[in-house]
């Protein structure tokens, strides 16, 4: 455990308030709420958590598989990177499928996800003292209207109270 509440305090620049040294964020722009939650190992190891839920049903997030400027400029891949003192240490994965919504007018498959929730996460690794940042991007849309995408927008992590 005292491995676990140096990471957090590391990260944060402060004392962790809880044996688990989890650390959270939030971000809601444009239409989703992002929850941002870092978990440590005693290794110095970790692995951020990163919810992305649209605030209205029948809406879907794009895949993490999308090119970063999307297919033909359409779609922003929804993405999750590290900053501060955090590293990312392996590839990040989805908890949901990913499938293709086809927009015939403009002969395109799109990667999204299901409608509703969906959680990315990422191996980290400390590499400092400092504050703990989490980085997202996503683009949100219904079968009819796109929200406004959001691109590397930093969520500032801090030790969760018990």
């Amino acid at each position: 455990m005292v491995a676990i509440a140096s990471l957090a305090q590391g990260c944060a620049g402060v004392g962790a308030s809880s044996p688990s040294a989890e650390m959270s964020g939030r971000l809601d722009e444009s239409g989703v709420t992002v929850v941002a939650v870092l978990t440590a190992r005693p290794d110095g190891t970790g692995q951020v958590h990163a919810v992305f839920t649209p605030q209205k049903t029948g809406y879907h997030l794009y895949s993490m598989d999308l090119p970063p400027g999307g297919v033909n400029g359409l779609g922003v891949p929804t993405t999750v990177t590290v900053d501060g003192s955090l590293r990312v240490a392996g590839r990040p994965t989805a908890n949901v499928p990913v499938s293709d919504v086809r927009i015939e007018e403009l002969d395109v498959d799109l990667p999204v996800y299901p409608d509703g929730p969906v959680t990315i996460a990422v191996p980290v690794r400390r590499a400092g003292n400092g504050r703990a940042e989490v980085v997202v991007s996503y683009g949100a849309c219904s079968p009819s209207n796109c929200l406004a995408p959001v691109r590397d927008r930093v969520i500032i992590l801090a030790p969760v109270k018990a």
